[in-house]
């Protein structure tokens, strides 16, 4: 898997030469959001990993999808842990992108050779098995890191596979990062900051990467598609920054 690397670790930033590049549900800026369609594009725009969202169905199947509710997305007012798989894939419009299941993704982004950066929505042990499943068969396990704004679904995770990188999402500038991390374990704090200041990258300061550095915390940036905000993260170091527009993250990071 030539486009990602076995090892996501601060030090790996200096051995690739660039920001670890992760397209937010995909190449979303071009394609329906969390689709198969989005994943491809963003292999085609040179993204090294995609930003994926995890709900679970009625019968523990995991999906791929941000809302929990179909909405905002399908104008239907559905909550997708009310139903099983099979209802789901039947009353979703056929002229939308349907929605995809854990297993397909996974398989999609082996062939793309794509990593994959989870943001779990939601999460029980039965999906979980799955998700674990999935990634034992497309031997993507390595070129995951598990991501949640719940820091219990990360600490079952991490007691469920110690092995797992993980990463705690934080909306908050109040937030301690390092006492965050430590609490559960994780391996990268993924502040998401990008309307939390006109230019948020300043919210990065020397005293805050120091410390999380000081922790060998890794730092996994909010969905950045500004250019000059995604040149000014590369330059200070951090090590993944997601964004809508994975073409633009390739010019500038």
């Amino acid at each position: 898997m030539s486009n990602v690397r076995e090892d996501f670790t601060p030090m790996e930033r200096a051995v690739r030469g660039h920001v670890l590049r992760i397209a937010h549900r995909g190449a979303s800026a071009y394609a329906p959001e969390n689709s198969l369609q989005a994943f491809e594009k963003a292999a085609e725009m040179g993204a090294d990993a995609v930003e994926i969202d995890i709900q679970i169905t009625a019968d523990d199947r995991p999906v791929v999808a941000h809302d929990e509710n179909l909405q905002r997305v399908f104008g239907l007012n559905v909550t997708i842990g009310d139903v099983t798989l099979d209802q789901l894939g039947e009353m979703l419009p056929t002229d939308r992108a349907p929605i995809p299941t854990f297993e397909q993704v996974a398989a999609v982004c082996a062939d793309l050779k794509l990593g994959l950066y989870l943001d779990i929505k939601r999460l029980n042990m039965a999906a979980a098995g799955h998700i674990f499943d999935s990634l034992a068969a497309t031997g993507l396990m390595a070129y995951t890191i598990f991501g949640s704004f719940r820091p219990d679904f990360l600490a079952e995770l991490k007691a469920y596979s110690p092995a797992i990188r993980t990463s705690i999402l934080f909306g908050s500038t109040h937030v301690q990062p390092v006492w965050l991390a430590r609490a559960v374990n994780a391996d990268y704090v993924h502040p998401c900051w990008e309307h939390a200041a006109p230019e948020p990258h300043r919210l990065l300061t020397e005293a805050w990467l120091t410390a999380v550095r000081a922790a060998n915390l890794g730092v996994v940036c909010w969905h950045e598609e500004r250019p000059t905000e995604i040149a000014a993260l590369s330059a200070l170091g951090v090590d993944a920054i997601c964004s809508d527009t994975p073409d633009v993250l390739a010019r500038y990071s």
